[in-house]
C-alpha cells in the first residue's frame, strides 16, 4: 500500500472513531479522568445579560461584582443601575430587573404585589453597612449622641430647632439637617431604627438623591448634620466627622470592626440583593449570584469600603440560596436585630 492510502484510511478510521465516540453520550460509563475533555474558558458558555437596580448604597458593591463577572465571562452582560432601592423594588415587581438591590429588607406591601405578579424571589444578604451620623469637622460641640438624642432631633414634630434647644450649654444656632430621600433604604432603615417608624421625620429636612451631596451639605455648613452609608463616610473622612453612638455601653465609633461585631447598635444593618426566581433558573443569573456569594464578591465588598459577611453567616445564606429558598425573613425584624440570630431562627 502506497503512503498516501495509509493516511487516508488513517484519517477514516480516526473520524469514524470520532463519530462513534460522539454518539455514545447516553452511556452510563463516564469517561477516565485521563480521557474527559479539557473544562472550556471561563464564561465560554455564559451569555445573556443580567439586569440589576436598587439601592445607591448598594451599588458601588454590586457594580464592582457586575464589573469583574463580566471581565470572567465575557458572553454575559451585567447592567447595574441605582435608582434608589424603592424605585428598584418597584422595577423588580413590574419584571423589569432580574435582580433588585436593597439598603434595607423588603416590605409586606412590596412582597404582596410581588404575589399579586406572580414573582417568587430570594432574598440574600450580602455585606454589612453601618448608618453614620455625621457632622462639619468644625463642630466640637459633641463627640457622642444616643439614640433617643437622635429621636430628639429628628423626629417628626422635633421642637429642637438649635444646638441648645437639643442640649442645655451648646451653641443657640440654628441646625440645619441633611440626608437621603424618601425613596432610598437608608432613609427607612435610619428612621425606623430612630424613631420605630419608617418615614416619620422632621418636616424641615432638607433630602437629597445623591449621597455626595449630602456629603457636600454638610462639609461646608458649620450647622449641618446628615447621615449617610458607611461606605460615603469613609470615602469622605477629610470633609466630615462622624459622630459614635452610645447605645448604653459606652460610645462606639462607626468602622468595618464596629459593624462587624454589632457593637454599633442600633444602626448596623445588612445590605442585600433580591432575586427573582425564574430569572435564578437562568445560567447567566444563577453564575453572577454564585459569583457574588464567593470570594470574588467578597473582593468587590472590600472593595466598596463595606464589611464582608462572617464565615458562620455567609454559610446560611448559601444554605438558603442552593435550597431555592423563597421569601423573605428580615421583613419583620427588628433594626438592630443580628443576622445570625436571624437566619439561625429561621425555618
Amino acid at each position: 500500500m502506497n503512503t498516501t492510502l495509509k493516511i487516508g484510511s488513517l484519517a477514516i478510521a480516526t473520524v469514524s472513531a470520532l463519530l462513534m465516540a460522539g454518539g455514545c453520550g447516553s452511556s452510563s460509563t463516564a469517561p477516565s479522568d485521563s480521557t474527559k475533555p479539557a473544562a472550556p474558558a471561563a464564561g465560554a458558555t455564559l451569555s445573556g445579560t443580567v439586569k440589576i437596580d436598587g439601592s445607591s448604597t448598594v451599588f458601588p458593591i454590586v457594580d464592582a461584582m457586575g464589573e469583574d463577572f463580566g471581565k470572567a465571562n465575557s458572553g454575559v452582560k451585567v447592567v447595574v443601575n441605582k435608582s434608589g432601592t424603592g424605585s428598584g423594588f418597584q422595577k423588580f415587581i413590574r419584571g423589569d430587573i432580574d435582580i433588585a438591590t436593597a439598603s434595607r429588607p423588603i416590605k409586606a406591601t412590596e412582597e404582596a404585589d410581588l404575589k399579586k405578579a406572580n414573582i417568587d424571589f430570594i432574598e440574600i444578604p450580602v455585606a454589612y453597612d453601618g448608618v453614620c451620623v455625621v457632622v462639619n469637622p468644625a463642630n466640637a460641640a459633641f463627640a457622642s449622641l444616643t439614640p433617643a438624642d437622635l429621636k430628639k432631633a429628628w423626629a417628626d414634630g422635633s421642637k429642637v430647632k438649635t444646638w441648645a434647644d437639643w442640649h442645655a450649654g451648646w451653641p443657640a444656632e440654628a441646625i440645619n439637617f441633611y440626608g437621603p430621600t424618601d425613596n432610598h433604604g437608608t432613609y427607612e432603615y435610619f428612621t425606623e431604627a430612630i424613631d420605630g417608624k419608617k418615614g416619620n421625620i422632621r418636616k424641615d429636612y432638607q433630602p437629597n438623591q445623591d449621597y455626595n451631596v449630602v456629603i457636600q451639605d454638610v462639609a461646608k455648613d458649620k450647622n449641618g448634620i446628615g447621615y449617610c452609608g458607611l461606605n460615603y463616610y469613609v470615602q469622605n473622612k477629610d470633609k466630615v466627622k462622624a459622630i459614635a453612638i452610645d447605645n448604653g455601653k459606652g460610645p462606639v465609633a462607626p468602622s468595618e470592626q464596629t459593624v462587624d461585631d454589632g457593637t454599633y447598635a442600633p444602626l448596623s444593618r445588612p445590605l442585600f440583593i433580591y432575586v427573582n426566581l425564574k430569572a435564578y433558573s437562568r445560567p447567566e443569573v444563577k453564575a453572577f449570584v454564585d459569583y457574588a456569594l464567593g470570594d470574588k464578591g467578597a473582593d468587590a465588598v472590600k472593595e466598596a469600603s463595606y464589611v464582608v459577611l462572617p464565615k458562620d453567616v455567609l454559610d446560611m445564606v448559601v444554605k438558603r440560596v442552593q435550597a431555592g429558598t423563597p421569601g423573605s425573613i428580615f421583613d419583620k425584624a427588628k433594626p438592630g436585630t443580628p443576622t445570625a440570630q436571624i437566619l439561625s431562627g429561621a425555618k
